[in-house]
């Protein structure tokens, strides 16, 4: 009881010394206290930060406030873990309560599991004490154009190991570093707490914005990132199908792009990247992402919009006694699993890719095979025989289950890296016999989609390979 009174006592005094700082200091911490809290220190091995990314300003808006629900829900079984999590809302929240209703994008750290206590504490994203050198001089100094304001930011960062440390500065000039660093180089999220901001959580420069946010304040070994959105594999917006209405933002009919994707996460890659949005699980995507994550887990299918029970997925997490970036990406797809498990209505195919060595080996392969003439009969048949995946915008852009495809066409060494699938770590099909990934192969050569498709990495990366032999498949479709 004693040991429990003294340290009761000891963290009242520390908790104390620090607001008797942050009052001595309103402007700035001084610089012993930005080494205490400086993350230039060795971390634990294999500590994890959990990120989640919530595109909601479009018809999944009210899916969207469920799913930071179930995060809140399930943060108990990850307790010891920072959980940060951005949500862009649509703007009209009139069926809402008046307690709990916002307007625009906001960001959480959810450490507690009641919902309204988090939503009414949003974040004030502040300038940040100390950033990685690599991200700070990609991120930062590079992107100023102007020498007047890189000297302004380097005559207040210093570069201490392998961080640059922001030194003791004024208010004046706090609002200085933050106009810069948000407007110029388009670092900081311009998010104020309740203040409104509507930011496009689609754009491929406001998700790099969050990603750095969560790199800069919550420090880890390793890093899950889940976006949930809409999404339609590479086709993106190219598609064209959705409709157009008034009273609506730009962003309400739009989904994620690969590309953008990729633009936003090369330069900062997560350990695990959960796509949970609708048919992202084409061999496309994961090639175009292969240097954003060594781990993806996405839905070969349509999903209904509510997606994944992050509920689930957490009480699955907390009941490991160590993570591993393998384990959380299966247990992401087991999620899946445990979410639609006991439905009918619907087929859903998830997957979880290690985009190592032995996803390229098979890539590569498939690439090289089909660019032998002498296969063509062989794979013409294996296209007509191929099953189509369902959902995919009322079949207007088929895509095919890949690896009955790569099996059948007769390649010793294609044969064996399909069979063997270890690039494929966890596979879930709920009313489904889909096989966890799949390619493009539209029905006409005419398809306006081809020139498209072209500038996929997909098809740049391989010129004589699928992308060059789809007119020729095509001719008897």
């Amino acid at each position: 009881m004693r040991r429990v009174f003294i340290a009761a006592a000891v963290a009242i005094i520390a908790a104390g010394a620090v607001a008797g700082i942050l009052v001595r200091y309103p402007d700035g911490i001084p610089e012993i206290m930005q080494r205490l809290f400086s993350p230039a220190e060795p971390l634990s091995r294999e500590s994890w930060t959990l990120a989640f990314y919530l595109a909601g300003d479009n018809s999944l808006e009210r899916d969207q406030l469920e799913n930071l629900r179930e995060i809140c829900e399930g943060s108990p079984a990850v307790a010891d873990t920072p959980m940060v999590v951005f949500i862009d809302r649509d703007d009209d929240i009139s069926r809402d309560s008046p307690l709990t209703a916002w307007k625009g994008s906001r960001l959480f750290v959810v450490t507690k599991k009641d919902y309204l206590d988090v939503i009414r504490s949003p974040i004030d994203v502040d300038i940040p004490r100390s950033v990685e050198a690599g991200r700070f001089e990609r991120s930062i100094t590079a992107r100023l154009q102007d020498p007047r304001d890189r000297d302004f930011i380097l005559e207040h960062y210093e570069k201490k190991g392998g961080y640059y440390v922001l030194g003791r500065h004024g208010r004046e000039t706090g609002e200085r570093i933050r106009a810069v660093l948000a407007e110029k180089p388009g670092y900081l999220l311009p998010l104020r707490g309740r203040e409104h901001a509507n930011l496009d959580a689609v754009d491929g420069r406001t998700l790099s914005r969050f990603v750095r946010y969560v790199k800069d304040n919550f420090p880890s070994e390793r890093y899950l990132l889940c976006i949930a959105g809409h999404g339609s594999g590479w086709f993106g917006n190219a598609a064209g199908i959705l409709p157009q209405a008034e009273n609506r933002s730009g962003e309400y009919f739009r989904g994620f792009e690969i590309q953008g994707l990729r633009q936003a996460l090369q330069d900062e890659p997560v350990d695990v990247l959960v796509l949970d949005m609708c048919s992202m699980g084409d061999i496309e995507t994961a090639w175009e992402l292969k240097d954003c994550t060594r781990y993806l887990v996405s839905n070969q299918t349509a999903v209904p919009t509510m997606g994944l029970d992050y509920t689930l997925l957490l009480r699955r997490l907390g009941r490991r006694q160590a993570l591993t970036p393998q384990d959380i990406a299966g247990d992401a797809v087991e999620a899946y699993r445990d979410t639609y498990g006991g439905f009918r209505q619907f087929a859903l195919s998830a997957a979880a890719l290690d985009l190592g060595d032995d996803f390229e080996a098979f890539v590569e392969s498939f690439q090289r095979a089909v660019s032998d003439p002498a296969l063509l009969p062989a794979i013409r048949k294996a296209g007509r025989d191929a099953r189509s995946i369902p959902g995919r915008h009322r079949s207007r852009y088929p895509m095919i289950d890949l690896l009955p495809l790569a099996g059948a066409l007769g390649d010793a060494e294609l044969e064996s890296l399909s069979s063997r699938r270890q690039f494929m770590i966890r596979h879930a099909a709920v009313n489904s016999d889909l096989t966890g990934i799949s390619v493009y192969l539209p029905a006409t050569a005419e398809d306006r989609l081809l020139h498209e498709y072209a500038e996929t990495s997909f098809a740049r990366d391989f010129p004589r390979g699928w992308v060059s032999i789809l007119p020729g498949l095509l001719a008897d479709r």
